[in-house]
């Protein structure tokens, strides 16, 4: 019979599977998306690649292994450095040992899909491939991360290890959605600046998260700051918007035992969420409430590792080695 640890180790790997199949393809579209952004820029403007390390969090890691910010340094160390342990090669590498560590918890094939993902990735992002090659990459990785995602979703038991999975998908999905939005936002011309570039940044925001058609047919209107910020933090109905992440992971802490301090964590983010009507605010307000929303998102997922897995206080999800693998 499985002890009490081994069944936490289960979950855990799990929770850490889901984390890092959501955070490999969601690199893999900031990358993609910020590519096109910048070609499409108007005269005068600038953004580069610098945003991408700041969503990341991982800017003090770049500047220690690279000397200029450019676009072959950024996208290297994004997608292919297995020394930057959020990059798209060290995501799905973890997402398979984990997957390897509850191959008997999900259909055996998933497991053949995860490996199929990290070596498609280990190919076609090593190295510096060209523009065009890369592009074609990620997009690659995003396609086979949802295909991933919509066979467990259709064949996997929902049973508490499901719960887990989504945990994992949702707390990391969520976190990448207010880095995304906290880092354009911040650019000088999001907020009335030259006005075509500022519908860019928004447009920019709506691609990297899947959300430009849900948002046109939801608010029937411009892709203006204002409605983009609600519809991304207050919508519900839409899977990727904050309320929509946090959302899921009330349901999923409501399918498990014992959830009652993760529980308490989440529905004080609810709160706080409905409290602030972030569409109103702008400049440092918006990145102050945004800087919140990431320390308790990061206090949710601390709640759950100290109920489920560790028993004590977990390691920050990121830049700081990580999950166990």
């Amino acid at each position: 019979m499985p002890t009490p640890r081994t069944l936490s180790r289960v979950a855990e790997s799990i929770y850490w599977m889901g984390r890092y199949l959501e955070r490999a393809e969601g690199t893999a579209r900031v990358v993609a998306v910020n590519a096109n952004l910048l070609m499409d820029l108007p005269a005068g403007a600038s953004l580069g690649w610098r945003p991408l390390l700041d969503i990341a969090g991982a800017g003090d890691a770049f500047d220690a292994r690279y000397a200029h910010t450019d676009e072959r340094n950024v996208a290297r160390f994004l997608t292919g450095d297995t020394a930057n342990p959020s990059s798209i090669a060290s995501s799905t590498a973890r997402a398979r040992d984990n997957a390897r560590i509850v191959r008997g918890a999900m259909p055996r094939v998933a497991f053949q899909y995860i490996n199929e993902l990290y070596l498609f990735v280990r190919e076609e992002l090593a190295g510096q491939p060209s523009r065009s090659r890369r592009g074609a990459a990620l997009d690659g990785v995003a396609r086979r991360v949802q295909q991933i995602e919509g066979f467990l979703s259709s064949a996997m038991l929902h049973d508490e290890k499901w719960q887990f999975l989504r945990l994992g998908n949702h707390l990391e999905r969520a976190d990448m959605m207010t880095r995304i939005v906290d880092s354009l936002a911040r650019h000088p011309n999001a907020d009335g600046g030259l006005p075509s570039f500022e519908q860019l940044i928004w447009r920019s925001v709506l691609q990297s998260l899947y959300a430009m058609q849900s948002y046109l047919f939801s608010t029937q209107g411009q892709v203006e700051r204002e409605p983009v910020l609600q519809f991304l933090f207050a919508n519900e109905a839409f899977p990727r918007s904050y309320a929509g992440c946090l959302r899921s992971l009330r349901f999923g802490l409501r399918h498990l035992p014992r959830n009652v301090a993760p529980a308490r964590v989440c529905e004080r983010i609810v709160r706080h969420l409905k409290a602030a009507h972030p569409q109103r605010l702008d400049g440092t307000a918006l990145h102050d409430f945004i800087d919140d929303c990431q320390i308790q998102l990061n206090a949710l997922h601390e709640a759950i590792s100290n109920t489920y897995f560790h028993f004590e206080p977990a390691a920050p999800p990121r830049g700081s080695g990580e999950a166990p693998a």
